[in-house]
Formats: C-alpha cells, structure tokens, sequence
C-alpha cells in the first residue's frame, strides 16, 4: 500500500518538475510556437501531475480494521 501511494507521489512529482522545466525553457525562446509548448506540454505534464497527486490522495486504502 505505502509503496504504491509513494510511487505516485514520485510520479505526480516528476511530471511536475518536467512540466516547470518545459515551462521554463519555452521562456527562452522568443517564439509562436515557443507559447504554444508553454501553455499545452508543459501546462499538460502540470495538470497531468497535480491530477496524479490529487488522486493518490483520495484513492488511498483505508488500514484493515482489528
């Protein structure tokens, strides 16, 4: 159970990261399409990222109860 809720939270965390890291280089660039990456990749992997973290909250196993 913990293994699994840490696995998501490192991937929720991951794609996150890469998400800023895209964000942040598309800033870089002076560019149409340099915008268009800015807001659906790397704005994708951020709403892709916080869904994953909101659901490995809300999905957690509940402890069987003694």
């Amino acid at each position: 159970m913990a293994n699994r809720l840490q696995g998501r939270l490192r991937l929720s965390g991951i794609l996150i990261v890469l998400g800023l890291l895209v964000e942040g280089l598309s800033l870089v660039r002076i560019h149409p399409l340099a915008f268009l990456v800015f807001m659906f990749v790397g704005g994708g992997f951020l709403i892709v990222g916080i869904a994953v973290y909101l659901y490995s909250l809300v999905a957690v196993d509940s402890p069987p109860e003694s």
